[in-house]
């Protein structure tokens, strides 16, 4: 062989082996760029034991992100995720430090002496006692719109204040220095930490709302907060984007990186981007399984379950006839057949399937012959009166038409209002309709609203019946009497008042342990025998989470990442199954 050309075939050989490698490494490289890029550009994935992004939906778009004027529960689940108070509490209902390193309580459980800890706004600046101090006095004061004023009520004077009767500085809120606030109260008050973690008390920023009062509209470096995200964007009725806030207090917690939530009305919708892997869960406080779709669900996904503090009713407006009658109330509550509006959200499809065999989702439904959930009272007495008492219903009628002087002619003008926050609202209100035509001979009309206006009027007191329900956001049933212990509280919306009611509620306030419950059960009781507002059903929290999420995600607050439960790990396993049959469920979702 000639060595010469032997060489020169070799180089050549080696030049071409260098060519391709060097193709082949930069190919690779370019691979990995796009995968990676595809990676961050997805929702929730883990990434070193946390998960990057979270991508929830929500029905409609928050009214507020203003901690101090917070009502909805679009609104406060924003709230929960952008600021923090003193306390925070947990999804297991446990009360931990926050914005507070310590506090003390007096002897007299009148004192609350809170100490900050190095708290930082957004921007860097400290957290101060002052911040606290005027945040909550502008709730108090009579010119400012909040509507969860009334939970003040146990601070010294803070109802007072609302009414216009003594100063602002008369009122128990007090900043000594940056780091200590004082909190005195008119009364011992059991549950005093619990209330303080609802968003009512969360602070702004004093010296920004002052110079800018405008800072609620604006996002990114313009909105200060202090919890644990920050608002990246916000498109009304689109999407809202939050990210990790990098001046947050230093944590155990975890959280997820970034979430998004996408504004879709349509539970449908929802359910839909779910199964290809664009939303990460459905079936928490702002979303709902499509209960008629459950049937098919079933075969091929399991379901997740916990108690939820979830009620719906219907206001009932006290100060209008025929409704300011107690008979005719209550005759319309006896009136309603509680199981039909049950079975009506399974839409039929209970029927056709065997008792053993009914997915727990169609459980969910609890008859509420009582106001407070049983999950906030230990599950005592939830039963206060017989669920679609035909006959009773009509005696009340017919004796609450003779008191008022009135026919059945004076119910032709009633407008039963409703808007489709409530799952189902098209439907339970056409049952109701229907209902009460059968048992009374009465034909009420119906009016379907946008979830702002229907809010609207019923804070304006401008209407007759309206469809409602609320989500306790602490474990304690005067989470639901207080809010009508006065009919000028906002969050009333019945103009219904009662000195019996008025005097439990007081009375539970320097009682503990089941002494209190029976008291508050019994507060409940009086409140029931008046109906200001009817009770429909209860309802827990029936979800399903994206398989690859290897996280519990709480399903309120500020959505912490805890370890899946061993019961949790075999429901994600199983549902993992469902995602590899259907090839448009993708790992990542975007």
């Amino acid at each position: 062989m000639n060595h010469k050309n032997s060489n020169k075939n070799l180089t050549v050989f080696s030049c071409i082996i260098k060519k391709l490698r060097r193709l082949v490494l930069r190919n690779i490289s370019i691979f990995g760029f796009i995968t990676v890029c595809i990676v961050m550009l997805t929702s929730s994935f883990t990434l070193i034991n946390r998960i990057v992004m979270l991508n929830l939906h929500m029905k409609t778009s928050p009214k507020t992100f203003d901690p101090r004027k917070a009502a909805d529960v679009f609104s406060s689940q924003v709230i929960f995720l952008l600021f923090e108070g003193l306390v925070k509490r947990y999804p297991d209902g446990s009360i931990k430090l926050a914005q507070a390193k310590s506090y003390k309580v007096s002897d007299n459980k009148l004192t609350h002496t809170f100490t900050l800890g190095d708290n930082l706004w957004s921007n860097g600046e400290p957290v101060t006692a002052y911040d606290f101090e005027q945040s909550w006095k502008d709730t108090l004061d009579p010119k400012f719109p909040s509507i969860g004023y009334h939970q003040f009520e146990p601070i010294k004077n803070a109802k007072k204040a609302k009414e216009g009767l003594v100063s602002l500085n008369q009122v128990g809120i007090k900043a000594l220095d940056e780091k200590t606030l004082v909190i005195e109260l008119e009364h011992p008050t059991p549950y005093f930490l619990k209330l303080i973690c609802l968003p009512y008390f969360y602070p702004v920023n004093i010296e920004q709302d002052r110079k800018n009062p405008n800072w609620v509209i604006q996002t990114g470096t313009q909105f200060l907060c202090n919890g644990p995200f920050i608002l990246e964007s916000f498109k009304q009725g689109d999407q809202i984007v939050l990210n990790a806030n990098p001046q947050y207090r230093k944590i155990e917690d975890n959280h997820p990186e970034k979430i998004v939530f996408n504004i879709v009305e349509s539970d449908h919708v929802t359910l839909e981007m779910f199964k290809k892997g664009k939303v990460d869960m459905i079936g928490d406080s702002l979303t709902d399984i499509p209960l008629e779709e459950v049937s098919e669900l079933e075969k091929k996904w399991t379901f997740n379950s916990e108690p939820q503090p979830y009620s719906v009713f219907i206001y009932l407006n006290t100060t209008k006839q025929p409704f300011n009658n107690a008979k005719i109330r209550k005759a319309f509550a006896l009136a309603i057949n509680r199981q039909e509006l049950l079975g009506m959200l399974g839409k039929g499809y209970k029927k056709n399937i065997k008792t053993n065999s009914i997915n727990l989702a169609y459980k969910t439904g609890l008859c509420a012959t009582g106001l407070v959930a049983p999950c906030l009272k230990e599950n005592r007495c939830s039963q206060f009166f017989k669920d679609n008492d035909a006959a009773q219903a009509n005696i009340l009628l017919n004796e609450g038409m003779a008191e008022l002087g009135i026919t059945k002619e004076a119910f032709k003008s009633l407008t039963f209002l409703y808007c489709s926050r409530v799952y189902g609202a098209d439907e339970i209100v056409q049952i109701i309709q229907q209902q009460l035509a059968k048992t009374f001979g009465i034909f009420i009309k119906l009016e379907k609203l946008d979830f702002s206006v229907a809010t609207d009027r019923l804070n304006n007191g401008d209407y007759s019946m309206c469809l409602g329900s609320w989500l306790a956001f602490y474990d304690d049933p005067i989470n639901v009497l207080q809010r009508f212990k006065y009919k000028n509280y906002k969050m009333n919306r019945t103009g219904w008042e009662n000195p019996k009611f008025i005097e439990l509620i007081d009375r539970s306030n320097y009682e503990e342990g089941d002494k209190r419950l029976l008291t508050l059960e019994e507060a409940e009781r009086v409140m029931i025998n008046d109906m200001p507002v009817i009770p429909l059903y209860h309802r827990n929290y029936i979800y399903l989470m994206n398989p690859e999420l290897e996280f519990n995600v709480s399903l309120w607050g500020d959505r912490l990442l805890f370890p899946l439960s061993s019961e949790q790990k075999e429901v994600q396993k199983e549902n993992k199954h469902v995602k590899k049959k259907n090839s448009y469920f993708f790992k990542f979702t975007k």
